[in-house]
């Protein structure tokens, strides 16, 4: 009983130690990557993945926002270009960045994706020139984003954030783009199989 406790208890520290070692690199696209040994090179940061043994990667800074280390510093890596006028500073694209977090995790588009789905396998009807109807319906419902207001968020006063409202508004046409398109097909192929058996019964 002494040595599994024992070992428990080392297995305990072992794991803390781990959890305490990990950095996140907080990408200008929203998404975060929790890594080991984050370290800025030039113009790259490099890494470690979470695998044992896991080689060495990198990742171009102009991708990134900041490095939060181990220890919960945080190094700011994003460099606005000082000749464009127009380009956010630090704090803006800190709150385009929450915006674009905050869509990726609130915003679901289940509406889009059953859309897409059956719209992908009606286009199945013109056999191979239907490929485009998935495209088609993408760019359409791309072309619009829902009511900002109507969207759940972290906090509500950041709506009245013209940078975190911009960043939540463009990762939801990214994701209603992306789900229309992935959904569209996948109504396609499975409209393309359907017409298919039917054809095969009809014979």
């Amino acid at each position: 009983m002494t040595w599994k406790l024992i070992s428990l208890l080392f297995f305990l520290l072992k794991f803390s130690f781990f959890l305490n070692a990990q950095d996140t690199l907080i990408l200008l696209n929203g998404k975060t990557l929790v890594v080991k040994n984050a370290s800025v090179n030039g113009y790259s940061v490099t890494y470690h993945t979470l695998n044992e043994n896991s080689k060495m990667k990198q990742i171009n800074t102009d991708k990134l926002f900041s490095i939060i280390h181990a220890d919960g510093s945080e190094r700011i890596v994003y460099l606005p270009d000082s000749l464009e006028t127009d380009e956010y500073n630090v704090k803006e694209m800190r709150m385009y960045v929450k915006g674009e977090q905050d869509a990726i995790k609130y915003y679901k588009n289940n509406l889009n994706k059953a859309g897409a789905f059956f719209f992908g396998a009606a286009s199945a009807y013109l056999s191979f020139y239907g490929i485009v109807g998935p495209a088609v319906y993408a760019t359409a419902v791309g072309s619009f984003s829902p009511e900002l207001e109507k969207q759940k968020v972290s906090d509500p006063a950041l709506l009245n954030i013209n940078e975190y409202r911009e960043g939540y508004d463009r990762k939801m046409r990214d994701k209603k783009t992306k789900n229309a398109i992935l959904y569209g097909l996948t109504g396609f192929a499975a409209g393309i199989a359907t017409f298919s058996i039917i054809g095969n019964n009809t014979k």
